[in-house]
This record gives C-alpha cells, structure tokens and sequence, in this order.
C-alpha cells in the first residue's frame, strides 16, 4: 500500500527541490512538489555520500492542462546539492494516488476569473463524472445540437466541470469527443467561487456507488460528488442562467432529467439581448429536461436483472470500452430477464411445495433488502455546498 504524504518532511526538502528544478528543466515546464510517497520507508543516508531513492507527485500545467506524475529519482550528495538521476521504471500501480492531489489545491481559485477575462460570457455545466452515461449524453447535446458553435458565434464559451480530478475530466474529454474543455475541481474551489458570490448552490453528493472493480477505478471524488447544474454568467458578472438538479428517487438521485441544451440557450440568448443592468436571471425551477425520470420501483427492478437479481449491476462507464452502445447493450439484456424472472417463480410455486418456494423467496428477500435500503437511503448524502449533511 502506497502512503501519500502532502506535507514534505523537513529532511526531504532540499532533496525534493532538488529533483523538482530538474525535472522541470527536463520536461520545459514548471512542476510543483505536491507529495512524497513512502517517506517513512527510505532509507537513511549510511554515509554522507550515499545514494537513496524518492518518489514524488509532482503536479503542473503543459499548455493549458493540469497534469500529476509520479516520478521517482536517484539522489547522491553533490557539494552544495545534489546529482539526480531519473528512474522512468516505475510500473503503473492501481489506484495511483496521483489523481487526488490533480490539480494542486488552490489550483482553481482564480479560474474563473481568468476565463471570464478571455470571454463575452461563459456557460458552465457541471457534472457527475467519466463514469456517468447521461453526463455524456448532456455534455454532448450541447454539441451535437450545434449550440457550441452558436455559443462562440455570440462571444462566449462552454465549459464542463466535474468535482473529480482534473485527469478524469481529461479522459472524458478525450473519449467522449467533446470539442470543448472540461474542468477538473477535485478541492470543489470553483463551485466554492460561485456560491461565494451567489451565483448558484450546487447540491453535493457524499457517496460512494458500488461500482465494478474496473470502474471503480476511475471515480475519484475527495469531496463529493457535483449534482448536474448549468450556470451562464457574463464577463462583468451578470447572471444569464442558473439551473441546477435536486435529486429525489423519481430523478434517480440525480442520475436523470437534466435540463436540455436548447432550453439553457434559448434562455442565455433572451438574456444577452437584453440591458447589460438588468437584474440577475433568477434560478430556473421550471426548466424543460431532457426526461421525466423513472419510477424508483422500475429503477430498483431495471438495476437489480442487470446483475442477475442478485445485486444491483450499475450503468456506468469506464475506459475499458464501458461506451453508451455497451451500456444499452446492457439496460436491452437487463429488461429480457425480467420475464425469466417471473416465469421462474411461477414456475416454484407449480412445481415445488409452497413451503419450498417460501423459503427460496425468503432466502432471496434476505439477500437483496439490505442493498435496496442501501440504495434508498443514497438521497440522504445529498447537501447543498456549504452545508453538513445533517443540516
């Protein structure tokens, strides 16, 4: 198990600095020391001279991305410093702590001020995460709909926000083919940012789905989970649109019913063609979505004949090839085994003695209740931001 350590101990520091200003002339970019892995582990110096091993998170910015490695070196005492030696042989481990500390905290303090800068206006739409199917559907509608174009046309820009790492909303970047940025804001410093100005309060979801063990992989959320909201605000702060999603069991917590494309532009566009002093738009409580959500019964069944009425099977999206057309692949099996399902008990209770089939069902009962009440209860470790749980 690889411990991570934020804070560099006092005997790690020069050598630390040392392989940082290295590596950073090496790769032509600055990094910052972020974390030191093990640091209970290495050894001490036998002599003055000695050589000895450090692994580092080191974390920065190469045109435009945020971005954490973790490298390790070889340090020998050199006069006044250090020769460094760089060991590129380390193997990627699971569950890597890197992610964690990408971006650096105080990292996304300032970001919106500097994008706001560089635009008309910006909309921000915040999401789930990589592993989230209809987080890809929104984000994509934006495009496929043509209202990104239509967004740069007017002098503004889109952008995707996520609470996890700023590595995963890279990976979603890339494999969900957005043609816009998507943010990474693990330390929440963004949504913290707007609340502060009261701009929108998200609501926070401190919860932790069992997923796959490949997915799991991939879901990384140190401070809980964003809720789906949209928000479009203008360089001098004017507030064009505010949405956001408050989970209840018909919207499965959250999962479904976001607000469409075509809704959120239409009203940024009605906005923009009014005086830049008109008040802020007020929060949207009557936004047209992209669907009415699901009866949580009919959730709970769909979810539990994915994973063979046993445990509940989630829909959810890795990058080991988890795409929407093998998610639907998924949801298709699932409802063709639901009247397997009831053929198989009415088929117990013709066959088998009453007290046979009770105690098959009582058995089965026994199995999925607690899981269902574990998912039941998820809307429970829903907040809004800046709020405990029991508040």
């Amino acid at each position: 198990m690889n411990k991570i350590v934020q804070e560099i101990p006092r005997s790690f520091l020069e050598e630390s600095e040392a392989a940082r200003t290295w590596f950073s002339r090496k790769e032509g970019f600055e990094f910052k020391v972020t974390g030191i892995v093990n640091p209970e582990k290495i050894a001490v110096r036998e002599t003055s001279t000695s050589t000895r091993e450090i692994q580092l998170i080191l974390c920065g910015n190469q045109n435009g991305h945020d971005l954490c490695l973790r490298e390790r070196f070889a340090l020998t005492p050199s006069g006044d410093s250090f020769e460094v030696r760089h060991l590129s042989d380390i193997e990627p481990i699971s569950g890597s702590p890197a992610p964690l500390l990408d971006p650096p905290k105080e990292t996304r303090t300032s970001w919106l001020n500097s994008t706001l800068a560089q635009h008309e206006f910006v909309i921000l739409v915040f999401y789930r995460g990589f592993w989230c199917p209809p987080c890809r559907i929104e984000l994509l509608s934006y495009q496929k709909n043509g209202i990104v174009n239509e967004i740069r046309k007017a002098g503004g820009e889109l952008y995707g926000i996520t609470s996890e790492p700023h590595t995963l909303a890279e990976t979603a970047h890339k494999e969900w083919k957005t043609d816009f940025k998507h943010i990474g804001d693990p330390h929440h410093e963004i949504i913290a940012d707007i609340h502060n100005r009261g701009w929108l309060s998200l609501i926070i979801w401190n919860y932790t789905p069992g997923f796959r063990k490949e997915v799991s992989q991939n879901f990384s959320h140190p401070n809980g989970i964003f809720q789906p909201g949209v928000l479009a605000v203008t360089r001098k702060g004017r507030v064009l649109y505010r949405w956001r999603s408050l989970p209840n069991h018909r919207n499965v917590g959250g999962a479904t019913s976001r607000v469409t494309a075509q809704h959120v532009w239409r009203n940024v566009q009605e906005a923009l063609a009014q005086a830049p002093d008109t008040p802020d738009s007020l929060l949207d409580e009557d936004a047209e979505l992209d669907s009415k959500g699901y009866p949580f019964l009919f959730f709970l069944l769909i979810l539990f004949a994915s994973g063979w009425f046993i445990k509940p099977n989630y829909f959810v999206m890795s990058s080991k090839n988890h795409s929407i057309k093998r998610i639907q692949n998924q949801l298709r099996v699932a409802k063709r085994r639901i009247p397997l399902f009831i053929i198989f008990w009415i088929m117990a209770i013709v066959l088998l003695p009453y007290w046979g089939t009770a105690l098959i069902f009582m058995v089965w009962i026994t199995i999925i209740a607690p899981q269902i009440y574990k998912l039941y209860r998820a809307n429970q470790f829903n907040n809004e931001f800046g709020r405990a749980i029991d508040d």
